[in-house]
């Protein structure tokens, strides 16, 4: 008897120009941005926070945390609700803008391949960029952003 596949469910997220790869078990859910609230202070890429469930969580746009422009949000934008992977954003995690429903893929290791010549700058919330299915997603470093986003929010409460 052949030797079961480990397989990995994980959502592409659809962004301006890219998709993120991310394990299914970091989602918590996928949401409208029904009721949100922008932000005008710095760094921009901290758009602000959306209403979850009996929480508020904060709205990151991932485009702008890795140097390019804000998106537009519109009819199709969403809101990724992660759960908090470092414990340091209390118990509501982080939304990350994506425009449009995020495709669930399950993924082996004999189809994902790690993309060997992709460069990241320190600072970037990129882990790498993997190939998938004819896809080159990005990995996101969701523990440094999160990790950003702490210490913004607590720095402005201080």
């Amino acid at each position: 008897m052949a030797e079961e596949q480990e397989l990995l469910h994980c959502l592409l997220v659809p962004l301006v120009g890219r998709r993120l790869i991310v394990p299914r078990a970091c989602v918590a859910e996928v949401i409208g941005l029904g009721r949100f609230r922008l932000r005008e202070q710095e760094p921009e890429w901290l758009l602000g926070d959306v209403a979850w469930t009996d929480r508020v969580v904060p709205l990151v746009s991932f485009e702008a945390a890795c140097g390019d422009a804000v998106p537009d949000i519109g009819g199709r934008s969403r809101a990724l609700i992660l759960r908090s992977l470092t414990g340091k954003l209390g118990r509501g995690g982080l939304a990350l803008l994506c425009q449009g429903l995020p495709q669930l893929v399950r993924v082996s290791e004999e189809v994902l391949r790690l993309e060997e010549d992709a460069e990241q700058d320190e600072d970037s919330p990129v882990l790498c960029r993997v190939t998938v299915m004819n896809e080159t997603p990005l990995v996101p470093d969701l523990e440094k952003l999160e990790t950003r986003v702490a210490d913004i929010l607590e720095h402005e409460a201080g």
